[in-house]
């Protein structure tokens, strides 16, 4: 029950843990709507707006509206710690294009917001009562842009049936205990421990239940808390987060799950006939969740009017995607993990994409073209790449390089990365930072932020350059060609 102390139901008492989200990128929900053809990109190299929806912390946003420092972002929390955090983090790094919002959804409802082209909501869902979902939604047919993209992410249904009891005794528990949220739930958490193994049968009965239990036992109590502890908690079936959406003016495209866009990946083959063989694709989908017992759904939409773009238009979009690699190219590996369980690539298709993607990111037309020939078929090195991007061992990016002939010095890229930089070095811990060739956040290492600051300074070893991933990555800008401008 919502309460004044509990606005919407949601756990007001501690915060939720500060974590970095990459498919909240727009370049990634771009690529969903791109690698699925169910909608056209939005147009992200020039200015557009972005909403967050229970921003939590707001590290994703923030780290996003770095990247994207054209585009004007917002983001709404009703918890004021939420808030007040994510403005001393946007502070120190010296973020001007976001606007924090300190409101319930229905009182934003109520104020003065741009129309549009993402609107996303991560962890929320699921977690608030029925007012704050319909208050969702209002928003979402409110100022979505025509052709806007919304992103929505659940826990669902069938994946969460044998574990769902576990949130009814982890709450039941937690009430017997004294403190503050987190701190019951990580008691709770130590209680419920003692249910795992032997003598109960629920858990004999239901194999995933004691790995469940040690999941919930290592978790932190503020993670437990808001994942479990919130009164409106709730599991929904895709068709009806996907009907709610419909009242809101959206239709679905895809997952920001990447693998789930690719039945074979998912998939064995006789779970995909069955389903191929169902009429339409709301009961497709569905029952594609009971194939893969999904548990967490990721699911982009875009408003019902806009139009879905002709095969070859769709395959044109998606010729000119960029992807590249976050981590060393070496360690893109011939097998790679999918759902299903592993996918095996040629060992020399895989030497020479490292040798490509060694180069920084480039469109996957134009890594398939260099890849092909020798009889290669360029159709299937497309395929192969898209399934290299489901798989991890690539990423979409928003763009590729800057013209490396342009003559300038090289330097850290902006204020913002040397920000980053230089507050992993002062917490002595690894942290997203802000790419714009990417269109997301890359983690980078204390080791890697320490050797950069080290290059920009001149204190680092004789001759040392600057760390090569992050010159791929162009949080380092590559020198000019021109030897007059180079260091």
């Amino acid at each position: 029950m919502a309460t004044p102390e509990h606005p919407t139901g949601y756990v007001a008492d501690t915060s939720y843990p500060d974590r970095f989200h990459r498919e909240l990128s727009p370049a990634w929900l771009n690529y969903v709507a791109s690698v699925t053809g169910g909608a056209a990109p939005r147009r992200i190299d020039e200015p557009f707006s972005y909403l967050d929806l229970g921003s939590g912390l707001t590290r994703s946003t923030i780290v996003n509206a770095a990247a994207f420092p054209q585009a004007e972002f917002h983001a709404c929390d009703f918890n004021p710690t939420h808030i007040q955090t994510a403005e001393r983090y946007q502070a120190r790094l010296g973020i001007a294009n976001l606007r924090l919002h300190q409101a319930r959804f229905e009182e934003l409802l109520d104020q003065d917001l741009p129309r549009f082209d993402f609107i996303v909501l991560h962890g929320v869902y699921s977690w608030v009562d029925s007012a704050a979902r319909a208050a969702i939604r209002r928003i979402i047919a409110r100022r979505l842009k025509d052709g806007g993209i919304v992103y929505v992410s659940y826990n669902c249904l069938p994946g969460w049936s044998a574990e769902a009891p576990l949130r009814k005794l982890l709450v039941e528990l937690a009430r017997t205990e004294d403190g503050s949220h987190d701190q019951r739930a990580k008691n709770a958490a130590g209680v419920l421990r003692r249910f795992a193994g032997g003598g109960f049968k629920y858990a004999q009965e239901n194999p995933s239940v004691n790995d469940a239990i040690k999941s919930i036992a290592e978790a932190s109590g503020d993670y437990l808390a808001h994942e479990y502890l919130n009164d409106t908690w709730a599991l929904y079936y895709s068709v009806d987060v996907a009907d709610d959406m419909a009242d809101a003016g959206l239709r679905y495209v895809g997952s920001a799950s990447l693998p789930h866009n690719h039945p074979v990946l998912t998939l064995d083959k006789r779970a995909a006939e069955v389903i191929a063989g169902l009429p339409g694709p709301r009961l497709q989908q569905l029952v594609a969740d009971y194939a893969c017992n999904q548990r967490f759904r990721r699911d982009v939409f875009v408003s019902v009017g806009a139009p879905r773009p002709d095969p070859r238009s769709a395959a044109d979009t998606l010729d000119r995607f960029v992807v590249g690699c976050a981590d060393e190219p070496d360690q893109i590996a011939a097998e790679v993990a999918i759902p299903r369980g592993k996918i095996s690539f040629n060992d020399d298709f895989i030497r020479a994409l490292r040798s490509v993607m060694a180069d920084g990111p480039a469109s996957l037309g134009e890594i398939a073209r260099h890849l092909g020939g020798q009889g290669r078929s360029v159709v299937e090195i497309k395929q192969n790449l898209i399934f290299l991007v489901a798989s991890g061992a690539l990423m979409p990016f928003a763009k590729t390089l800057p013209n490396a002939r342009a003559p300038r010095l090289a330097r850290i890229a902006s204020e913002t990365v040397e920000r980053a930089l230089e507050l992993i070095i002062e917490t002595d811990a690894a942290a997203v930072v802000p790419c714009a060739c990417a269109g997301n956040g890359v983690p980078i290492s204390v080791a890697e932020a320490r050797a950069a600051l080290d290059w920009r300074d001149g204190t680092g070893p004789a001759g040392a350059g600057p760390p090569a991933r992050l010159v791929r990555l162009g949080l380092i800008s590559r020198p000019s060609r021109d030897r007059s401008f180079q260091l």
